[in-house]
Parts: C-alpha cells; sequence; structure tokens
C-alpha cells in the first residue's frame, strides 16, 4: 500500500519537538494482558512478520494446490490394481519391484495419508510430499526452481506448527513413539529434488528467467506510448491544475481519459521497476509537497532545472523486502534504520527512466482526475481500473494485467524474447552495474545494496543470476591469440582499455598499420593519375584527327576546276590562312598540364 506524508520544513520541525518532549517523559505502565491475549499477539506477529509478504502468498498458494490435489484422490475411487499392472507392463524401465509397490499400496492405503499435508505431519507425509513433488517435476515438467518453492513452502508450514518438535531429520523417535523432524527433510525428498535438478540439466537447462528490459529497450516503449497516446494532453491538464485551474473546468471524454490513464499507469509502473528494482507496489511514498510542486512546474514548462532543483527528492519505504529481512536475522539491527528507504531524484535526461517525473504526475492525476482528493493511507498506487475507466484505489494491480502491459509493449515495438515482471530489475541493475556512461557505474556493493541483496551472498552467484551477460564477457577467452588482448577481466565490463595508455608493442603495431595504408593508399593514387592521362591524350588525339579531317574536304572543294569564276565587279578577296590544327580544349589543356 502507498501512504503519502505530504510534510513541510515546519511540520518537520515541529514533530521533531514533539519527539524530543515525549522522550523526556517516563514510560506509563503497560496494561496488564491475558496470557491467552499474548499468545494471541504472539502467533499474529510470527505470522506477519517473519517472511516477506510475497513469499508467504507464494507459500500458502503451493500448500492450498498441494491440499486440493491430495484431497481430490480421496473424493474417487484409488486405481485399480489391474490399471497398476497395466502402467507396470508397459513402462520401458523397471523401476520397483512387485514387493515394493505393495508395501508403498500398504502406504497410501493408511488413514492417515489423506492428512498427510494438514499443520502437524503424521506418518504419512513425507510420502505425500514425495508424489506430489514428482507429479510436478516428471509428469507436468515444471521448473526446478518451482519444486524447490514446493518443498519449502510446505517445510516452513511444518517448522512452525510445534515449536522444535517438527525441525530436522525425519525420524521415528522410539522412546516417545512418535515421529519427529521435518519430512521435507527426509532422504528420499531429497532424492526426488535432485533427479528433478538432473533432469533439467540434461535437457539443456532450466533457464527460463526472463529476458533484461534495456534502456535501449525501455526508450522504445516510451516512445510507442507517445505515438499511442497523446501524452501532452495529459501534461498539459496537470499544468492547469496546478496554476489554479478546476479539473472539473477541464472537458474531456471517457475514452480518452480512460486511454491516458492506462498509459500513464504502465509509463509510471515500468519507470518505478527498472528505478528501484522491484516486481511490487511501493508502501511508502514520502513527498514534500513545498519544494516538489516547484520541479514539476519547471519539468512542464520545459526549463532547465537549477542545480539546487537537481537535488530535490522524495523517498520510497518498501515494506517486508526479504533481503532487508535476512540482515536483520543476522543481527545487523543498525541496518534498519536506513533499509528499504531510496531517495528518487530528477533525471531528465534519461525520460522514459525518470522515476521522479512520472510518479508525481501519476499522483497529481490521480488525485486531480479521479479521486478528487489527496490519497489516502491505505491506497494503492498502481490501484485496479476497471473496463468502464473506474479506478479502485483499495484494489492493487494484478500480475496478470502487468504481464498483458509487458506482452504488448514489446510486441508493439518489435521486441522479441520472454519478457516478465522481473525484467524490471534485471534491466535496471545491469545498466548501473556495466552499461552506465563511462565513471558512472555502480560497484558490487551499491548494486547489492539497492537490490536488497544479503551481504553474504557470493559475487560469482550474484553475477550469474543478475548480471550474467557481464559474467559472460569476462570469462570469455575466445580471443586469447589475439595481438592485443582487451583484457576484460582486469576491470569492470573491461572499462580500463579506454583509459590506460598504449604500450610500446601496441604504438609500433599502429605505426606499422598506418605506414602500409599510407602506400596502399599512394599507389592508388599512382595508377589513377596515369589512367587520367591516358585518357586526357586519347581524347586530345581524336579531336585532332577530327579536325583535320573537316578542312582537307573544304581545300579540295575549293580547288576544283569547274569552280564558277566570280561575277563581274565584284572584289575578291584572298583566302585567309586558317591554321591546318584547331586548338587543344581547354579542359584537355588544363588537365594535360595538371598531369
Amino acid at each position: 500500500m502507498t501512504q503519502l506524508k505530504k510534510d513541510s520544513a515546519e511540520t518537520k520541525q515541529l514533530s521533531d519537538t514533539i519527539h524530543k518532549k515525549a522522550g523526556r517523559k517516563k514510560r506509563s505502565a503497560v496494561e496488564k494482558m491475558a496470557l491467552a491475549d499474548v499468545q494471541r499477539y504472539k502467533e499474529q506477529g510470527v505470522k506477519t512478520h517473519l517472511q516477506a509478504s510475497n513469499m508467504r502468498t507464494n507459500y500458502a498458494g503451493h500448500v492450498r494446490r498441494g491440499r486440493e490435489w491430495l484431497a481430490s484422490h480421496f473424493e474417487s475411487s484409488t486405481v485399480s490394481e489391474t490399471r497398476g499392472d497395466e502402467i507396470i507392463e508397459h513402462s520401458l524401465i523397471p523401476l520397483v519391484t512387485t514387493a515394493e509397490i505393495r508395501a508403498n499400496n500398504d502406504v497410501y492405503e493408511d488413514p492417515a495419508f489423506k492428512d498427510a499435508f494438514e499443520n502437524i505431519p503424521n506418518r504419512c507425509s513425507d510420502k505425500a510430499l514425495e508424489l506430489y513433488m514428482s507429479l510436478k517435476g516428471f509428469h507436468e515438467n515444471l521448473s526446478k526452481t518451482t519444486i524447490e518453492s514446493i518443498r519449502s513452502a510446505f517445510k516452513k508450514m511444518w517448522e512452525l506448527s510445534d515449536g522444535d518438535t517438527y525441525r530436522g531429520k525425519w525420524h521415528f523417535h522410539e522412546a516417545k513413539q512418535r515421529w519427529e523432524g521435518n519430512p521435507a527433510d527426509s532422504a528420499d525428498i531429497y532424492d526426488v529434488l535432485s533427479s528433478i535438478k538432473h533432469k533439467a540439466s540434461m535437457e539443456g537447462g532450466d533457464r527460463t528467467h526472463s529476458m533484461v528490459m534495456t534502456k535501449d529497450y525501455m526508450d522504445r516503449a516510451f516512445r510507442w506510448h507517445q505515438a499511442a497516446c497523446p501524452l501532452d494532453i495529459a501534461l498539459q491538464m496537470i499544468q492547469k491544475v496546478m496554476n489554479g485551474a478546476q479539473p472539473s473546468d477541464i472537458c474531456l471524454d471517457l475514452e480518452t481519459k480512460t486511454k491516458l490513464t492506462r498509459n500513464l499507469e504502465q509509463i509510471t509502473f515500468a519507470s518505478n521497476g527498472w528505478t528501484l528494482w522491484t516486481r511490487c507496489d511501493p508502501s511508502h511514498i514520502s513527498l514534500d509537497t513545498t519544494v516538489l510542486d516547484g520541479v514539476l512546474k519547471m519539468y512542464l514548462a520545459n526549463e532547465t532545472l537549477t542545480l539546487s532543483k537537481c537535488t530535490s527528492n522524495f523517498e520510497i519505504f518498501l515494506v517486508n523486502w526479504k533481503g532487508w529481512q535476512k540482515k536483520v536475522d543476522k543481527g545487523q539491527w543498525e541496518v534498519d534504520l536506513r533499509s528499504n528507504h531510496y531517495k528518487i531524484y530528477p533525471h531528465p535526461d534519461a525520460p522514459a527512466c525518470n522515476s521522479f517525473f512520472w510518479t508525481m504526475i501519476w499522483i497529481k492525476w490521480l488525485e486531480s482526475f479521479h479521486y478528487g482528493c489527496t490519497l489516502q493511507p491505505n491506497d494503492f498506487l498502481f490501484p485496479t481500473m476497471s473496463a468502464n475507466g473506474v479506478v479502485h484505489p483499495g484494489q492493487p494491480i494484478s500480475h496478470d494485467t502487468i504481464q498483458k502491459w509487458i506482452n504488448e509493449s514489446t510486441t508493439s515495438t518489435g521486441i522479441c524474447g520472454n519478457f516478465s515482471t522481473h525484467c524490471f530489475r534485471r534491466g535496471g541493475a545491469q545498466y548501473w552495474f556495466m552499461f552506465a556512461p563511462v565513471g558512472q557505474q555502480w560497484m558490487l556493493a551499491k548494486v547489492r545494496w539497492w537490490g536488497g541483496w544479503a551481504d553474504g551472498e557470493h559475487r560469482d552467484t550474484l553475477i550469474r543470476y543478475l548480471l550474467d551477460e557481464l559474467h559472460a564477457y569476462e570469462t570469455d577467452y575466445s580471443d586469447a591469440l589475439a595481438p592485443i588482448s582487451r583484457d576484460a577481466d582486469a576491470s569492470l565490463a573491461g572499462e580500463h582499455v579506454l583509459t590506460k595508455p598504449a604500450s610500446t608493442e601496441e604504438l609500433h603495431m599502429v605505426h606499422a598499420s598506418v605506414t602500409a595504408d599510407v602506400n596502399s593508399l599512394r599507389n592508388d593514387m599512382h595508377s589513377l593519375t596515369s589512367v587520367v592521362v591516358q585518357a586526357a591524350c586519347t581524347t586530345t588525339i581524336a579531336l585532332q584527327h577530327l579536325d583535320s579531317g573537316h578542312h582537307f574536304t573544304n581545300v579540295s572543294e575549293s580547288a576544283s576546276p569547274t569552280m564558277t569564276p566570280p561575277p563581274v565587279g565584284t572584289v575578291q578577296r584572298p583566302l585567309s590562312h586558317r591554321p591546318l590544327v584547331t586548338p587543344m580544349p581547354t579542359v584537355a589543356l588544363s588537365t594535360s598540364s595538371t598531369s
């Protein structure tokens, strides 16, 4: 859920004063409470805060589906022995013997088998979980990560059922005559899990995670939103409201309003996911409207932000993120003082990834043109919107809707690949770790902190999980025989190559290459000059022959004996002495002299 705290400087000062005065007062006596009520508070607190909210939801789904599967086998008759014999007869590999099948059938016919997935495990719980994992892994071909998640869900449920009773290795306690430990830690469960992992490796790996939403992809999707929807209309409407206009005075038809709302929500969600590296709804947002509204007005007016405006920020607090909970579990209590808190600053040079700008625009749009009031503490930042354009602030947007948005934008922009909601987390992390401009890349410690990973996360494991492209680049030695090595593993993404001085050997190689290129260019020029001279000479000779032939024809005609004498009384002028050869054309002369 999103909680907006619109504080001014005076409010903060007053709040600090109140806290200081309250600290001086003696703590009042705690009201006495019944032990049963304390027990309920304890159970509710452990249930709420022991695990992250998303993990708790996923685990509950695995347990619910497992119980439904187990219950479905006791609503109808079990598989007949004849059908079982047919399965064994047509099997290519004899998995078990007849005696083992009868022993297993005895277990499956045990009355306790139908209650194997209850909170308190029984003697059949490990067998039931083994069958359920085999069904999902071998028959339905689910990924190994899903199978591991199923096992972890039941393991956590049984661990919390009765203190230390159902923790550790699954075994039968002879003295107490009862089963103890965790059924998910039995040897058969580990065998099934290892077999599924081997199966995935044999079939070419289990690489089904999302592709990376790079910054270039973000820019392409943003341009697609601009072309598909008139975003300028929404920005102009918000600018008018911030300048004193009433939202009710601005006319907008329902279709355009719904289209603008949907596209603004998509852009804001993508920019937040790419910036915060998260797939969930930000839980708390603290805004100081006295400062941030001025920054937003400068944005909308296309003004350049001053240095003081560029340092303006708002804070986002993420609740129940698993990585931060692990830090607290390890005793790092001081980390909790600032953990999960993220300050978001303006980034006008990256419009598609500018979480500062689009988050403020989205909040203003909801408050002005949908709610008519400020967002309440229980309102979601990304609410559900029905088909008729009505926004439901108390209902968060579903995962399927977000996935539909991603598929729509990638398909429309011609981006190929499998993209899930995890693509923003990987894209933002990879950009700041290795694709940001030189000098702006983040070190691994900063990446680990911002992404909420535990400090004990192994460096290579983190890189292979999140930054596998960089890992492949830095461990690629296919050019080991190259004359000049790129030394990709000597620095972050081989960045040192851009700044290190050239060696003497490299300078000799460059000099030899340049000399060879100059000699080749000189030879080409000589060849071209020869061709031009030859062409010019040929043209000149052809023109001379053409003009000489025309002159001799005129002379023979004038010397003919049948020439008619001039009339009487006419003065006969002597023939002018024309040169036998006409002058060379100017173009030919200039070409020849140049040659």
